[in-house]
Order: C-alpha cells, then structure tokens, then sequence
C-alpha cells in the first residue's frame, strides 16, 4: 500500500509536468520548423553562391593552367635548345675554323679509301706477285730518288736559291747552258763554303745593262739571245711526280700486301676508319650547327627571359587562385555541415516525434509542475527526451500501480470496488490505508473471507489433478500390457509442484475449518493467529506463481509431464523428452500407442467399440519386425487400423497400394480394384504343403 500510495503521487507529478511541457513543445515546434526552413533556404542560396563562383574560379584557372603548361613545354625546349648549344660549345672550345675539321674529314676519307681500295685489289693478286711488284716498285723509286738528287744539286738550283730567276736568265744568255747542268762538286762547279762565289757572280751581274752585258772594253747585245729551257728542269719536274706516284703506289702496294696478310684484321680496319669518317662528318655537322645555334642565343636567352617571367606571374596569380578556391571550399564544407547538421536535427527531432505520445484529452492534470524549464531552441531536443522519458515513465507507473492495485486485492482488499471511477477508487483506497489501525479488524475479517472464497476454486485445481493421477495409472497399465522393443516398462508420470500443492492444501485445509466451524466463528480472529500466518505465507506463494502465469492459475501449473522408460535388466530412466529417450523406431511405436490409448480415454466407450478408427504413420521401416506386429495386433484390439507408410518394403504389411496405377490428370483415385492383397513366403509354402496332406488323407476315406 505505501508503494501505491507513492505511485500514485508519482504519477500525479509526472502528469502535471507533462500538461507543462506539451504546450511548451508545440511551442517550439513551430518555432524550429519556420527557423529551419528559413535557415536551410539561406545555407542553400550561400552554397550555391560559393559553389558558382569556384567553378568560374576553376575555369579561370584551368586557362592558366593550360597556359602555364604551354610555357613550361616552351622554357623546357628552350633550356634544352640551350643546353645542347652549351654542350657543342664546349665540344668545340678548341676548334676557331672549320677548316681544320674539313681537313679531318678529308684525311678520314682518304685513309678510309685508301684501305677499302687495298682490299678490293688485295683478292685479284696473290702475296707473290705482291712482293715482286713491291720489290720493282723500290727499285724504280730508288733510281728516280737519285736522278731527283741529282737534279736538285746542280749551278741552276745553287743559283736560284741565291739569284732571281731575270738575274739567272741573263747569265744563261751569257754563258753556255751546258755551264747550268753541271753538278756541284769535284766533277762540276766547285762552290766555296764562305759564300765568296756569290760576289763573284754579283760582279757579273752588276755588267748587265738593260739587254746588254757591258765590262770595261766589252759590250755585248743579249735581246736576241733566248735563255735555253734546260732539260734538267722539265725532268727535275717530271721526276718529283714520278717520285710522288711511286711512294703512294708503293704505300698502296704495302697496304695490299699488309691486307693481304690479315684480311679480317683490315675488313675490321675500314669498319673503324669508316666510322672515323661518320664522326668526323657529324663533328662537321655540329660544328656547323653550333655556329648557326651561336648567332640565336641572344635571341633564345631573350624569349627564355621573358617566358619564364611571365611563369612567375603565372604562378603567383595560379597561387591566389588555389588560396581563393580552397577558401571557397573550406565555406562550402563550413555550409555543408551547418545543412547536415540541421539536416540530422531535424530526422533526431522527426525519429523523436514519431516516439511522443501526444497527451490523451482526458488526461488529469496532476500536481502542478512549478520547476523551471528552458524553453530556448537549443533545449528543444532535450526538452522533447524529457518529455519522452516522462510519458515512459506514466505508463511503468501505472503498469505498478496496476499489479500493486492487484496484489492489493489478492489480498482480500476489495471494499471499494464497486467506485466505477479508478481514480477515485485508488483515492479512497489509499485513504482507508492512511487509516489502517482502525480498519485493521474489518481487513483480517476480509482475509478470513477470502480464503473461503479462494479455496472454492482451489479444490476444483486439487480434484482436477487427482483425476489426472488416477488416469495416467489406467493409461499406464494399459500401455505395458504388451512389451515395447526392448523396454520393460513405459509410464507417464507427473512431477509435481510440491510447494504449490502444499500451499493449495493449507488453503483448502484452512477454508474446511472455517466451514466446518471448528474457529467457532469465521470472524473470530483471536482464535487462529498462527493459521493466518500459514494462510498469508500460502496465499503471497499463490499471488506470486498467478503473476509469473499472466494472472492465472490452472491445473497445467502444477506439474510437469515426464517419460519413466524401464529397458530389460535396467533400471528406470525419467525423460522429460520422449524423443531422445531410446531409438526412432521404439520411440515411435511409443506415440503411436501413446496416441491411441490418450484417444480411447478421450471418446466414448460404446461408440469406440462400434468403428475403427484409421490412422497413418510415415517412415514405419524405422520400426522392427517384431515392434510392427506388436503394433498392429494392440491397434486392431483397440478398434484403430493403422496404415504403415515407407519406402522400403514392409514384412508386416497384408495389402499393397499401386499410387501410381490410380493416377490420373484429376488427381489420385483408388479403389478396391488397386488393392493387392500378399502374404509371407513362409506362410504361403505352410499353406502348400497342407494341402498334399489333406488330399493323402481324403484319398484314404
């Protein structure tokens, strides 16, 4: 009762604060549904604000991007052109004319030629005739070597390298030309080492007078004389190029011979003088191409200036670019969180709202909620889980003050029952209990008379139960008539709830004497102290189990069913589950009897005996021969045919059923006709060999 009175004063409380915040909540409803519109509204034109200009941001950046990316390929090239200047430069430092690498490529040529030349006519002779031609070709060079000598050792070449060649002329006009083809020396013109004989012929000289020769007394006319052409210097002429053809014939034939001698090491020879050549030519080439790079570097350095100036600019405006965008962004995520999080406000708010429990219109309004309450936007989810939270915690407090209301009147409480208003009835219930001690005597009266009351319904319980007890000791008696398998025995048995069967039997006990009179008076309560006691502590029991079964009690609360298997030479076994208590095929042979002695108790003796009732087990191979005819022997005594179902074959099966030759596009139909009738093979040879018999005996009357 003190635990109603506070649930009720709760409830009171908790009903006056919810009548407080309703309004309050609808209140601010309103108010945040018009702010969050308004304010998505805005969030919504900003972000698309912010959006547009960083796309036209982008755009813009994408040009200088591009841009930027045109310069760099043109600085690139540029650096590369002037790199590849810088390099042929310093390749070149050395070379100041482009004859010198001509004269490269030409002795290049040359010595390639001369050695391809060798080994081309290196296969037309043979090492022999190479050596013979070599050994003539010295000999012949040797003799113009000595002639060529001797051409260059006489007066004429003395006098030229001293005189003019007018000077040199005037004097062969004077003297005999023989005079100009002696040699120097002992068996020609003897010359002193001094130099003396040049005065000599200077004093000569000094006689010649324009196209006269004129010494003291003498006086000579030299314009008709033709200075002889010696035949020393056509041949002196003619002998150096014989000499020259003769070395390089004499190189070329050494060459052939050398080529000759190692062909291989000279086919390898030419592949590297060739591509001596190809270097030489393409040093020429970059030479040429440095000079022409050179008169373009003032003009290429200009334009590297300028492009990489205007890469700079470039990059600082792509740098303001890239500070402005992600300035942009980082708004446009600031936006974007200040929508999602209006966004998941409002679906807590909308999950919330789909949870509140709008207040019903005849709902009392309770003690006055006189707390302060924040009933700014910011409380309003708070504000709305209050609100939640309080209407849960109305319904568990009528939820209690319900069952307390109820155990109140197990209790043998009931005088204001008739109050058709709770409210009042609860009201006047807890002011009867705030007045208990002069109440306490009508209450233990109410007690007395609720155990007489209770216990009407209790023996009903008791006699249902001895009943059940008496049945299963027929049912069981029946069952084991026949042995089951292996099993000695099968009994269902009861395993009963001891202390409610006690406590029933304190209540009916105590209920008989005060029927009986033995207290002398229902209402006499000095007289029994201690048996109030027993009735309390039996009905606070009974109170307990009838809440835990959903306000009831009935006779499947006191007891469980269980299986008591007995096997051959064992002992019994208590099973609360049939299925696992022995093997599929016994422990169908256990339902099935089970089943039909259960229907026998249940139908009418004489109407049992005048039909027989079918009945259809699947899987019956699971069942043992024996178990079978066991089986179907205790069915047909009982009045049932049972009708055996498998896939396998069936020894105890006396008619077979064609399915298939009864099937048609309507379905299955069988008759009579489809029944085949069959017999064991032992019983069919019995029956053959009874009949020889019988006919020997006939024979014989």
């Amino acid at each position: 009762m003190e635990a109603l009175a506070n649930g009720v004063k709760q409830r009171d409380i908790l009903r006056g604060k919810l009548h407080r915040l309703s309004p309050l909540l609808d209140s601010l409803l309103g108010t945040w549904s018009d702010y969050a519109g308004a304010r998505k509204e805005e969030l919504t034109i900003q972000a698309e604000h912010y959006r547009n200009e960083q796309d036209a941001l982008q755009n813009d950046q994408r040009s200088s991007t591009q841009e930027m990316m045109r310069l760099e390929r043109e600085i690139t090239g540029t650096q590369r052109w002037l790199g590849e200047l810088s390099v042929l430069k310093h390749r070149f430092a050395l070379v100041d004319d482009v004859k010198v690498l001509e004269q490269q490529l030409l002795a290049a040529k040359d010595a390639h030629d001369e050695l391809a030349g060798a080994l081309a006519q290196s296969r037309q002779f043979s090492a022999e005739d190479l050596e013979e031609r070599l050994r003539d070709l010295e000999k012949r060079l040797k003799s113009v070597k000595q002639q060529l000598d001797h051409a260059d050792n006489n007066s004429y070449a003395r006098l030229r390298e001293e005189f003019s060649q007018q000077d040199v002329e005037r004097l062969m006009r004077l003297f005999n030309s023989a005079l100009f083809s002696l040699p120097l020396g002992e068996h020609g013109i003897a010359l002193d080492d001094n130099g003396e004989w040049v005065k000599s012929v200077e004093l000569i000289l000094d006689g010649f007078k324009g196209e006269r020769f004129e010494v003291p007394g003498l006086s000579i006319d030299i314009s008709h004389i033709e200075p002889p052409a010696l035949q020393a210097l056509a041949d002196r002429a003619a002998l150096r190029d014989q000499k020259e053809r003769l070395e390089k014939e004499l190189k070329q034939l050494k060459t052939q011979a050398a080529v000759a001698a190692d062909r291989a090491a000279s086919k390898t020879q030419t592949e590297a003088l060739y591509q001596q050549v190809l270097d030489a030519q393409k040093a020429l080439e970059d030479f040429r191409r440095a000079q022409t790079l050179s008169a373009e570097e003032g003009e290429k350095l200009e334009q590297l200036a300028q492009m990489e100036a205007a890469q700079d600019e470039l990059k600082r405006s792509s740098d303001a670019f890239t500070e402005r965008v992600q300035q942009l962004s980082a708004k446009l995520q600031l936006v974007g969180r200040q929508i999602a999080d209006m966004e998941a406000k409002q679906r807590t708010l909308d999950d919330a709202l789909r949870r509140r429990q709008l207040l019903p219109a005849d709902l009392p309004f309770g003690t006055p909620f006189m707390d302060p309450v924040d009933d700014s936007m910011d409380n309003l989810l708070p504000l709305l889980n209050d609100y939640q939270d309080s209407w849960q915690g109305l319904q568990r407090v009528d939820g209690q003050i319900e069952a307390l209301y109820a155990q109140v009147r197990l209790k043998g409480v009931a005088k204001f029952d008739s109050e058709d208003d709770v409210e009042r009835r609860l009201q006047l219930l807890i002011n009867a209990y705030a007045h208990r001690t002069d109440e306490a005597l009508t209450l233990g009266k109410a007690r007395r008379a609720a155990v007489t009351d209770i216990a009407r319904t209790l023996r009903n319980i008791r006699s249902d139960y001895d009943s059940l007890e008496h049945q299963l000791a027929l049912f069981n008696r029946e069952i084991n008539k026949r042995q089951v398998s292996n099993l000695q025995s099968f009994r269902i048995v009861l395993a009963p709830n001891k202390e409610a069967l006690k406590h029933i039997d304190q209540i009916i006990h105590s209920a008989g004497q005060y029927e009986e009179g033995e207290t002398l008076s229902v209402f006499d309560l000095s007289q029994s102290a201690e048996q109030d006691n027993k009735n309390e502590e039996a009905k606070e029991y009974l109170a307990r189990l009838v809440a835990a079964n959903h306000n009831q009690l009935g006779l499947k609360d006191l007891f469980e069913l269980a299986f008591e298997i007995t096997k051959v030479n064992g002992q019994p076994v208590i099973h609360t589950d049939i299925d696992g208590a022995a093997s599929n095929g016994t422990t169908m042979t256990i339902k099935a009897l089970t089943n039909m002695y259960l229907l026998l108790h249940l139908m009418d003796r004489d109407q049992a005996g005048r039909i027989r009732l079918p009945y259809y087990l699947d899987e019956a191979a699971d069942i043992d021969e024996r178990n079978q005819a066991a089986l179907l022997e205790t069915s047909l005594q009982l009045g049932f045919v049972p009708i055996l179902a498998s896939v396998k074959p069936q020894v105890s099966a006396q008619v077979a059923i064609d399915l298939e030759g009864g099937s048609g596009p309507n379905g299955i139909y069988i008759d009579e006709a489809d029944w085949k009738f069959i017999r064991r093979h032992d019983q069919v040879k019995a029956v053959l060999n009874a009949e020889p018999e019988a006919e020997a005996e006939l024979d014989e009357v």
